[in-house]
């Protein structure tokens, strides 16, 4: 067998792709995690219970949340809160309906207390039906064992 020698040249060059590798690889966990935690106001809600285990995240989504207002003769009227602003009836009617228009395929997804009164949930849910919204999910925690 005749086996020859690699020599190595002056001219020759390496790069070692090592650090770049792992360089990337840090950045895909470090956006894979960071995207998680986008989107979630603190606002102190009492969700309802529901054996369902998995939650979906959209991307065309509009999430109002519903706390717990005045008490009037039996009924308890909800505060609704898009973003980080608290909006009346009127407001979140416009905000809906122009998230409609841009694009179809929206989904309102509630998070009411549950506390506040069914008919609170209802309206929201008249409101993106009239806007043209097919898509709608009302947020549950997890039941506790």
């Amino acid at each position: 067998m005749n086996f020859r020698s690699v020599k190595k040249s002056k001219n020759s060059s390496f790069i070692d792709f090592t650090p770049i590798v792992d360089t990337v690889f840090n950045l895909v966990i470090f956006f894979a995690v960071s995207l998680n935690f986008i989107g979630t106001p603190a606002i102190k809600l009492k969700l309802p219970q529901a054996s369902m285990k998995e939650s979906v995240r959209e991307r065309r989504e509009i999430r109002v949340f519903i706390t717990k207002g005045i008490e009037k003769d039996g009924y308890t009227y909800g505060v609704f809160q898009v973003g980080d602003r608290v909006v009346s009836d009127e407001e979140l009617n416009k905000i809906i309906n122009e998230k409609a228009r841009s694009s179809p395929d929206t989904v309102v997804i509630i998070q009411a207390d549950e506390r506040v009164s069914q008919g609170e949930v209802v309206k929201v849910m008249d409101i993106a039906k009239n806007a043209g919204i097919d898509k709608i999910a009302i947020a549950t925690r997890p039941k506790e064992k």
